[in-house]
């Protein structure tokens, strides 16, 4: 095969190669592709309630630097909502309060905090895909671990020596395996379970005389098995508990 030909050769498979690895120039729709991968926060206790209502306080401290003046802030609590939207609501009050906001009952000279919460429920096929990188070098490494270890140790095999101690260095490599997935590969911090079908819109708006002075918007998964909380049923709000005493003369009285 004289050069011309080989030449010839090289150029037609480059060009081959080339054109496997792209997309047709022409075509009747756009390609659907994929955004970047991301994170989102998945509501699985009352506490994250607590971190989120924290969170957007800082958020509209922030935003609301100059603007607030000598007024105070008013949160309305309608009732009959959601238990979700109820305890963000209270969680929020709180969370204003604790930082050093003045938060009134009444709207008189006040701007308005309006939350606003949606629910939507996607379909179940959404893939994940994630792929976590390392696992293979992790795994390599807490086989070396227990492979190090065992061949360290100086256990003898005498009926002395109990199969708990000789079982430590392979304990110890599979807990090292553990730590070293979950905590420097970092997969820990992803919530258990399939991507959940529902996911929450959280919304809260400062108005002062109908005009938006600060808002924040947050997205947030829900477990799925969690309608009570979130979009089955109103909130029914707090209970009073009647307690019999001295100090209430023997009567039932409410604390």
């Amino acid at each position: 095969m004289n050069t011309f030909t080989r030449t010839g050769l090289a150029l037609a498979l480059a060009g081959l190669l080339i054109g496997c690895g792209s997309t047709p120039r022409y075509a009747d729709a756009p390609a659907a592709t994929r955004f970047e991968n991301s994170n989102q926060l998945k509501l699985q206790a009352a506490h994250h309630w607590q971190l989120i209502a924290d969170h957007f306080a800082n958020d509209l401290i922030a935003d609301l630097q100059g603007k607030l003046g000598s007024r105070s802030l008013h949160i309305p609590q309608p009732g009959g909502e959601q238990a979700f939207v109820e305890g963000f609501r209270e969680l929020l009050i709180t969370a204003l309060v604790q930082r050093g906001v003045p938060v009134s009952t009444d709207t008189k000279n006040a701007l308005t905090v309006d939350v606003r919460y949606s629910i939507y429920k996607f379909s179940r096929d959404r893939a994940e895909n994630t792929y976590f990188y390392g696992s293979a070098t992790a795994l390599a490494v807490g086989v070396a671990a227990i492979g190090g270890l065992s061949a360290e140790r100086k256990i003898s095999d005498s009926a002395a020596v109990s199969a708990g101690v000789k079982l430590l260095p392979v304990i110890a490599g599979l807990e090292s395996l553990s730590w070293l997935v979950n905590e420097q590969m970092g997969r820990g911090r992803f919530a258990n379970g399939e991507i959940p079908q529902s996911e929450i819109l959280l919304t809260a708006s400062v108005t002062d005389n109908h005009q938006i002075v600060a808002r924040r918007s947050n997205i947030y998964y829900t477990k799925d098995n969690e309608a009570n909380l979130y979009w089955n049923r109103p909130a029914q709000g707090g209970v009073i508990l009647k307690l019999s005493g001295e100090d209430c003369g023997g009567k039932p009285c409410a604390r």
